[in-house]
């Protein structure tokens, strides 16, 4: 009977002692998992973040890209607006009037002249103009500038469309239309496209 008792006893205290365990275990593992979810949450809105950021920067990246496209095609249209004015330019010189042309030529060989017994490389197409007389003008406004008026002209044709070569003792100076432009293009060239985009930077 007492035997009973004892057993009986045990598995009471038993059931007890495993109820508790039970229950325990239960706890750890609801906390354990609140903790999980709480992680789990931290982690996906880190991700969230993350992901945000990284569309931000995509688009950040897009608009920069974009803008630089549209600064690059607006430098190539002004570059072709540049092109195209002194190619105008270039125009209006080789139809000018002869009398535009012939002031122009003789400013140029007054400027350029060292002695003024200098050879004139000139276009075939020119060639007439000077054998008619104007070389000898040429000479005579030597002369008013106090240099020696004794130019000739050269055998060999210039090789360029429009303009003169003086071919000296020393040295040569291209009074070629093609490299004065380029010339002055150099020189105004940024105070070309100041006037031609003026209103833009307004």
């Amino acid at each position: 009977m007492a035997t009973n008792k004892i057993i009986l006893r045990i598995e009471e205290e038993g059931a007890r002692e495993a109820a508790e365990i039970v229950d325990a275990a239960k706890k750890k593992a609801a906390a354990s998992t609140e903790k999980i979810k709480a992680a789990a949450k931290v982690k996906i809105e880190e991700i969230n973040a993350q992901a945000a950021a990284d569309a931000d920067e995509a688009a950040r990246r897009q608009i920069l890209i974009a803008e630089l496209e549209a600064r690059k095609n607006s430098l190539d249209s002004k570059r072709k607006v540049l092109e195209m004015a002194f190619a105008k330019a270039e125009e209006n010189i080789a139809a000018m009037p002869e009398a535009q042309w012939e002031k122009l030529i003789t400013n140029i060989v007054v400027k350029a002249a060292e002695t003024g017994t200098e050879k004139l490389c000139v276009p075939a197409a020119d060639r007439a103009k000077y054998e008619g007389g104007f070389l000898d003008r040429l000479n005579a406004a030597l002369v008013q500038a106090g240099k020696k008026g004794e130019l000739t002209l050269s055998d060999e044709a210039a090789k360029f469309a429009g303009g003169i070569l003086l071919q000296g003792k020393t040295s040569d100076f291209d009074g070629s239309f093609a490299t004065i432009l380029k010339d002055v293009r150099t020189r105004i060239e940024k105070e070309v496209a100041d006037m031609l985009f003026a209103a833009e930077v307004k």
